[in-house]
């Protein structure tokens, strides 16, 4: 089993002239999900996963949750080190197929959703950047891959109202 791993002794989302924030996230979700099973398949540890009529520990004012359906998810968030889009893009196209002639993971993904329809699958794009940065755009092969698993892409692309105000003390 493969884990994701951070490669910078300190993360980068922050970082760059432009980005404020960026990240991805492979999702699989549905009432009848076995995340063990997408786990196996994807060989990596996801960030979150959990069985429909799982309970969750009460947090602060919170009480226990119970989950409503089946989710396995793997974001980028903590795990690449970098404000460029593309690099949080290849970490996740490298989990559905890691190698040039290793497409197992994809195809697997694939035959789970087409036997069990009741699971989807969604690939979400995170970018936040400076006001006036040039929003980031969807790469043709990651259309092409989510085409072939099936998953929808979700964007959420946004910038500052207004650049912050530059104040010098003298």
């Amino acid at each position: 089993m493969r884990a994701a791993t951070n490669w910078g002794t300190s993360m980068m989302k922050h970082d760059g002239p432009e980005t404020r924030i960026t990240y991805a996230s492979l999702r699989v979700r549905g009432e009848g999900l076995d995340p063990d099973q997408v786990t196996r398949i994807m060989h990596v540890v996801p960030t979150t996963a959990h069985r429909k009529g799982d309970r969750s520990p009460p947090r602060g004012r919170a009480g226990e949750i119970v989950a409503r359906s089946g989710v396995w998810l793997l974001s980028t968030e903590d795990l690449v080190a970098s404000a460029n889009l593309a690099h949080h893009i290849a970490h996740i196209l490298g989990v559905l197929v890691p190698g040039r002639q290793d497409v197992g993971p994809l195809v697997k993904l694939h035959a789970l959703l087409a036997h069990n329809r009741g699971l989807k699958a969604d690939i979400a794009l995170f970018w936040h950047g400076r006001a006036g940065a040039k929003r980031p755009s969807v790469p043709r092969v990651l259309s092409e891959v989510a085409k072939l698993i099936p998953a929808t892409i979700e964007t959420d692309f946004d910038t500052d109202e207004e650049e912050p105000e530059q104040r010098r003390y003298a």
